[in-house]
């Protein structure tokens, strides 16, 4: 019964709260203007952030207070003004990175929650021994790589109404629910508190946005997942595998990985914004955003139930399980991005992929005769 007063909650706060922010973020000015990159059509307030962090951190007084929720509230904190600064006044990724660094130092340092171990091997039961792959000294760099990967997956995906809001929800459920059955009580009201802020942030950011989470929003929800998830596996007495949480958000952080490859492999910069996530492209093939919204939920869930479904599994299942999921995702991504280059070469009057290639090409090579030589 309780668990169900800590969802209500929220959901009040940020349904009473959400319209107050709205009519601020207008006032001064914070608000998102339509753009080639964007698919809103009329300047829309950010600050939504703000607005579910008002549902969320009031539970946070009924629990027990320790380091590791002093460290998180302050954290946290931090990232909430960097990015509602930034949705008001862009401050470039540079410092944005640096808060989320500050942020981290003071969880490891001052709540002392590390990546430990990514997992178990052997068996669960009776029939053999279980030991855990511990990272011993590369734990800390392992963990600042971590929560920053997480931190920047959420942010990255949040190119839709209602993706990177509804995707988080889902994962804080199945967090929470993780939580409960291994005995982490405080752990599982604090998800199931973000559940409930979340489903009230949706109600105005969903199908039609009226307020936009923006990156006071993002950055805040991709660090509580990343920090739950270490608390929820790190803890001696819990079972949960460090891949349960990574199979639970594996859409945001297949996408990102995905992303920074592909900007790696052109040699551009990691961190701007371009059009090959995974949501674009289904958009761009012609899927409607709702639509493409609603898909990646459900992925979220599957992959959830798939994730609960192996909770007595060791690491190994887990990965194989993970990577195969990748691989279909992959080429699922490569078919969708070589048919709009099919598609967009013909509109040009191209015979072929391969001719919109040399199009683009610079002119110096366009004039390369035969013999290899510039002729231009």
């Amino acid at each position: 019964m309780r668990y169900i007063v800590y969802f209500i909650i929220p959901l009040s706060l940020v349904l009473l709260a959400t319209p107050l922010i709205i009519h601020l973020a207008r006032r001064y000015n914070c608000v998102d203007n339509p753009g080639k990159r964007r698919f809103h059509k009329l300047p829309t307030p950010r600050w939504g952030g703000l607005a579910f962090s008002i549902g969320v951190l009031p539970i946070l007084l009924f629990l027990q207070i320790d380091r590791q929720l002093i460290s998180y509230i302050i954290a946290s904190l931090i990232l909430i003004i960097i990015g509602g600064i930034d949705d008001w006044k862009p401050i470039g990724w540079k410092i944005k990175l640096l808060g989320i660094i500050m942020a981290i130092t003071i969880i490891i340092f001052i709540g002392n929650i590390v990546i430990r171990h990514i997992g178990s091997y052997g068996s669960l039961g009776s029939a053999g021994p279980i030991g855990k792959i511990w990272l011993s000294n590369l734990s800390i760099p392992f963990t600042y790589l971590s929560i920053i990967g997480v931190t920047n997956a959420i942010n990255l995906i949040d190119g839709l109404n209602g993706l990177s809001g509804g995707v988080s929800l889902i994962a804080f459920l199945f967090i929470g629910v993780a939580a409960y059955f291994s005995g982490n009580y405080p752990l599982a009201i604090i998800a199931i508190a973000f559940a409930g802020a979340l489903l009230g942030f949706l109600r105005y950011n969903y199908p039609n946005a009226k307020i936009f989470m923006g990156d006071s929003g993002s950055l805040f929800l991709g660090f509580s997942l990343a920090i739950f998830s270490i608390m929820l596996t790190q803890d001696e007495s819990s079972h949960i595998e460090a891949m349960f949480p990574v199979m639970v958000l594996l859409i945001p952080i297949f996408d990102t990985l995905r992303v920074m490859l592909l900007r790696a492999l052109r040699v551009k910069n990691p961190f701007k914004a371009d059009k090959i996530h995974l949501h674009h492209l289904f958009v761009r093939r012609g899927f409607p955003p709702t639509k493409t919204v609603l898909l990646f939920w459900s992925l979220t869930i599957v992959f959830g139930l798939i994730a609960t479904m192996m909770i007595n599994n060791t690491f190994i299942p887990y990965i194989i399980v993970a990577l195969s999921i990748c691989a279909f995702l992959s080429l699922l991504a490569e078919s969708m991005g070589r048919s709009r280059r099919y598609k967009k070469s013909k509109a040009l009057g191209a015979g072929s992929y391969w001719e919109l290639k040399v199009r683009r090409a610079p002119l110096a090579l366009r004039n390369r005769g035969k013999d290899g030589k510039n002729n231009g």
